[in-house]
């Protein structure tokens, strides 16, 4: 199951607050609604949230302040800012200080939910007090964990790739590590002190792309009350990643080739021209040439991304790295879920990860495996059998329930009825125990309870 995205959410009008919370937890997302800016710095660590939205006039500090503050952190939080008329400019100030977007007050729930997808289907990321150093070493090519044949080509390549500006087609089947191999790229470039956008290609609705990639006029479209500018704006003199690629609509394709060749764009409803310098990386989990030869995907367009092209091995054709990869994501969890010391897992267990399991999910699936395992550990110990329940869970995810006889499904209530079996499973391990409970399924005691509620669990 794909948890929901976690929210952070700060105004400190408790009637707006509530009327935030209940209208983002009703499309699904996990909420944790703060009213001062003090806490909300304190929950930063503690939730790591997918998004934080604000309110950009706060009694105890500015909303660009705070922005610095959530930036210096972690520049992967993405920051949705919300403003009244009087203060746009100010808010226009803080999408130039990397904010993702910004809402004007009053607004509709559909537009503050519309807002919200956009933000999580991008990332942005811009740079705080703290620099991109911590990054440059995160994203060091180095940190690609494997010793095999594949990984040390992969490693030659990328560095040798890094030193130009040359665009890069990454391909490989899903949870391969595509994105990674991306901001590797861009870590290591002269680009590295300068922005670096991605944005699924996958997630964002097709009506939403073209005006979020390349920007807008006012009044070019219903819903266009101000002009904003557009993700490729916000990446000049960066790096740019259009993950699922083979996603983006013919028409919008037609735009991005003139934006690589004669590196620049112009608005929705714009009459300017207006330069970029971006340095674009394309990844995708199909075959682009298939696409091209059926006529979903321009010709053009796949010879200007394919100058470079890096194709990522799925896990089953490099076992000789998983145990590496077991190590880490253990070292990692443990100390993420407040371990003392790393969990310890038998050789039984990690010879069947390296030679009976396919991984099919590759080292997406990998990792998943072993955070399940540590949460469902009560000795310290990972055996054979976690493992295995670990994958077989995955497989139940992935597979979903059986297909109905008129052929058609219905995700929401899939995903709500593995989300109540799961929580059930959950709270009977743990004795009813809602704080265990939510420590392993990494929620909040408040969305748990939330939950329980909504299952009718009790």
């Amino acid at each position: 199951m794909v948890s929901p995205a976690r929210l952070l959410v700060i105004d400190d009008e408790a009637n707006i607050l509530r009327f935030l919370t209940r209208a983002l937890e009703k499309r699904g997302y996990e909420v944790h609604p703060v009213m001062e800016v003090a806490e909300a710095l304190e929950k930063l660590s503690v939730i790591q949230p997918d998004l934080v939205i604000t309110d950009l006039v706060m009694p105890d500090m500015s909303g660009i302040e705070l922005l610095k503050r959530i930036k210096s952190h972690n520049p992967e939080i993405n920051v949705v800012v919300i403003t009244a008329h009087a203060s746009l400019d100010t808010a226009i100030s803080a999408i130039r200080g990397g904010a993702s977007d910004y809402l004007v007050k009053p607004f509709q729930i559909e537009e503050l939910c519309s807002v919200v997808k956009r933000a999580l289907s991008s990332k942005r990321i811009v740079y705080g007090e703290g620099g991109s150093e911590a990054f440059e070493k995160k994203y060091d090519f180095r940190n690609l964990i494997g010793t095999s044949r594949q990984m040390k080509e992969m490693h030659g390549l990328i560095q040798r790739v890094s030193a130009n500006d040359a665009t890069v087609l990454i391909t490989g089947e899903s949870g391969t590590g595509k994105e990674l191999v991306a901001r590797s790229i861009h870590y290591n470039s002269q680009r590295r002190v300068k922005s670096f956008v991605s944005i699924n290609c996958a997630a964002l609705p097709e009506n939403l792309m073209e005006s979020e990639l390349f920007g807008h006029e006012k009044g070019s479209f219903t819903g266009a009350t101000s002009t904003k500018q557009g993700l490729l704006e916000l990446a000049h003199e960066g790096s740019f990643l259009f993950d699922e690629v083979a996603e983006i609509p013919l028409h919008v394709q037609a735009k991005l080739l003139r934006v690589l060749q004669e590196k620049e764009l112009r608005h929705v409803g714009g009459l300017r021209d207006i330069k970029v310098d971006v340095r674009m990386i394309a990844a995708t989990s199909k075959d682009l040439r298939t696409l091209v030869q059926k006529g979903l995907f321009r010709e053009d367009l796949f010879y200007r991304l394919n100058v470079v092209p890096i194709h990522l091995p799925p896990l089953r054709e490099r076992r000789e790295d998983i145990p590496l990869l077991v190590a880490y994501f253990l070292e990692y969890y443990s100390q993420k879920h407040g371990l003392k010391a790393a969990m310890r897992i038998e050789d039984a267990a990690v010879k069947h990860m390296t030679e009976v399991s396919d991984w099919p999910g590759n080292v997406r699936e990998l990792e998943n495996a072993v955070e399940r395992a540590i949460l469902f550990s009560d000795d310290g110990v990972i055996r054979e059998e976690q493992i295995l329940k670990a994958a077989s869970e995955h497989s139940r995810e992935t597979s979903g329930t059986a297909m109905p006889s008129n052929g058609s499904r219905n995700l929401k209530t899939e995903t709500e009825g593995f989300e109540k079996r799961l929580i059930e499973s959950v709270l009977k391990e743990t004795s009813g125990n809602k704080f265990q409970a939510a420590r392993r399924l990494q929620i909040s005691r408040q969305s748990l309870q939330y939950k329980i509620k909504k299952y009718q669990l009790e």
